[in-house]
């Protein structure tokens, strides 16, 4: 294939240049934009590009070869050639194809170059039995691959040489050499070493497998095989090739042997990997990152004695900034006394790894600490999500191993409170949907930590509406009914503070007008929905029915109170009463109570 390569003078350009030619590929070199908008041609299988041309970003000469160039839509791909690493989004925005992270091995640029060029990931797949290659390469071509045979190991060997696949899933039991040997060989050679292998055999006992992952294989099926799950299997090993929005990660260490040594195992995994010399040093890019334009470190590995600063100095000093006192921090240290483990403990460390270690070891520790990192942003963010009686049902069902099974129907006790905006559909017509958001979420920030306050769990939001539950808690010691009163009465004062700051902030904001109703009694609370897809965790039953009809008929800034929720708690609220009035469903009008307030205990 023919490369474009838009370098400055310098190793880039003789590097590709000794790397590609050989293997009989074209290396076209331009010094600058200019050079390259004039020279690049539709020819060319892709561009290289260096991080910086003529004193500006890869993605900046980008733009300005193509804007000059007169291709257009015909400009080759584009790949960065970059110091570190990227994500896939912001490689689109920059419009870039590919990168390349410095440094890279030349099978990691052959690899890259030709899987653009090809379009498809390139499966070789060799079994000595004519059925299963033509059964299994189907199944591979329908999903998108292209699909190279071979008869036996000797061949996939050979094959494995000149066509360069992506991926190779081989048989074991083969004539001239088996999928063991040859899955150690692809191994052991030092062009092709990288290159995943995935074993599918009818050998499926514990001494098979062994062999084959002894013999480095990535993956091992046993045949007979569902297509769904062989796809899913190349899909998942071909995804940790491909370059990915893998995390970003500071290794700290005053030592250069150790830091090379951590940031190479991390980076061959997919890792965006940063260094720092020291404690002080790591402190301060640590704390730089968290500038919106850096992008925070989403793990910290440090070595224990350091000049400076030392690994427990850095974890306390971190732990202590509130910007970044969640980011995880694993130590490298040979110090592995109880004591030394209670205070690391003590400090906020995640965990450490005890000299001397495996990069493999190295690898497995901060592979956990990430996982354990994402499922508490999971949680904590599901929290928001879901409302604090969902999360308990969840993780019931979580404990109960129950995911699935029974569905829950429970019959509680309760009042329930429904909140509703007036005039809302007219005044939302009048503002873009960006403007209707902020409202929205500025109003319930204002109101909803009152019905927490007050022991209430939010149900759902339907539109501006908030659906809230309150049930014997023993957290308090009122019983619900007064305390979603109480809430009512402070949510109706919460939001005349919040109309008095929109009118600060905008003299000509119209106010927010809320109505609210209370109703008690029996309820059934519990799973709502599928079985198996989605479902919620919420009530039902004519008392929630009775709530959102008592709210329709409330006054306008008012709490309306049911008969029932009056009847619990009328020795401790002043109210008007309010007669006549006609619910749906009901034959004759019932009585309901304004809330008026309190009386003094």
């Amino acid at each position: 294939m023919r490369v474009a390569v838009v370098t400055p003078p310098g190793l880039l350009g003789p590097y590709l240049r000794r790397a590609l030619e050989p293997l009989g590929h074209e290396v076209d070199i331009f010094g600058g934009v200019d050079a390259a908008a004039n020279g690049v041609e539709r020819e060319h299988a892709a561009v290289l590009i260096a991080p910086r041309v003529e004193r500006v970003v890869a993605a900046r000469a980008l733009a300005d070869i193509r804007h000059a160039s007169a291709l257009g839509d015909a400009f080759p791909r584009a790949i960065a050639v970059t110091l570190e690493a990227l994500t896939p989004n912001a490689l689109k925005t920059d419009g870039f194809e590919a990168s390349l992270l410095v440094p890279f091995q030349v099978e990691q640029l052959i690899a890259t170059l030709e899987r653009g060029a090809r379009g498809r990931p390139r499966v070789l797949l060799v079994d000595d039995s004519d059925v299963v290659r033509r059964h299994s390469g189907a199944i591979l071509a329908d999903a998108g691959y292209e699909v190279i045979l071979a008869v036996d190991g000797e061949e996939g060997l050979a094959k494995v040489r000149t066509e360069r696949p992506d991926l190779v899933l081989s048989d074991v039991e083969m004539p001239k050499r088996d999928g063991f040997s040859l899955c150690k060989a692809i191994k052991d050679d030092p062009v092709f070493g990288h290159l995943p292998v995935v074993i599918c055999s009818s050998l499926g006992e514990t001494s098979d497998l062994e062999r084959g992952f002894d013999a480095g294989a990535d993956d091992y099926l046993v045949k007979p095989v569902v297509a769904e799950e062989l796809v899913s299997r190349l899909k998942a090993i071909l995804a940790q090739t491909i370059p990915s929005e893998r995390e970003r990660v500071l290794v700290v260490d005053d030592s250069a042997a150790i830091r090379h040594l951590v940031s190479d195992c991390l980076r061959r995994q997919g890792f965006r990997v940063e260094t720092a010399i020291d404690g002080q040093d790591g402190v301060e890019k640590a704390q730089a990152a968290m500038e919106p334009a850096q992008g925070a470190f989403d793990l910290i590995l440090t070595d224990y004695d350091m000049p400076r600063m030392t690994g427990f100095q850095l974890v306390h000093a971190l732990k202590r900034d509130m910007r970044t006192r969640e980011t995880p921090i694993v130590m490298l240290t040979a110090r592995d006394t109880k004591r030394d483990q209670a205070q690391m403990r003590a400090a906020g460390l995640t965990s450490y790894l005890v000299k001397p270690f495996s990069t493999d070891k190295c690898i497995a520790i901060v592979e956990r600490a990430l996982a354990e990192a994402r499922l508490r942003r999971y949680k904590e963010a599901s929290r928001l999500y879901i409302s604090a009686g969902g999360v308990k049902a969840a993780e019931q069902k979580a404990a109960a191993s129950d995911v699935y099974g029974t569905v829950r129907a429970l019959e509680i006790d309760a009042t329930l409170l429904f909140s509703d905006v007036s005039g809302f559909t007219a005044m939302s017509s009048k503002m873009t949907a960006a403007e209707v958001i902020a409202l929205m979420n500025a109003y319930f920030d204002a109101l909803c930590p009152v019905v927490v306050e007050h022991g209430g769990d939010i149900d759902k939001f339907i539109g501006d509406a908030i659906m809230a539950v309150f049930q014997d808690d023993p957290r308090f010691t009122e019983p619900h009914a007064l305390r979603a009163a109480r809430a009512g009465w402070a949510m109706q004062r919460a939001l005349d503070d919040f109309n008095a700051r929109r009118r600060e902030a905008d003299p000509e904001a119209k106010p927010v007008i809320m109505r609210i109703g209370l109703n008690a009694g029996p309820l059934v609370r519990g799973d709502l929905g599928s079985r198996y897809v989605r479902r919620d965790y919420t009530c039902i039953g004519d008392t929630v029915n009775r709530a959102q009809r008592h709210e329709s008929a409330c006054p306008l800034g008012g709490v309306l109170l049911s008969q029932t929720v009056y009847d619990r708690i009328h020795e401790l609220v002043e109210v008007e009463e309010i007669g006549g009035i006609k619910l749906k469903g009901l034959s004759e009008p019932v009585s309901a109570y304004a809330l008026k307030g309190f009386v003094a205990r």
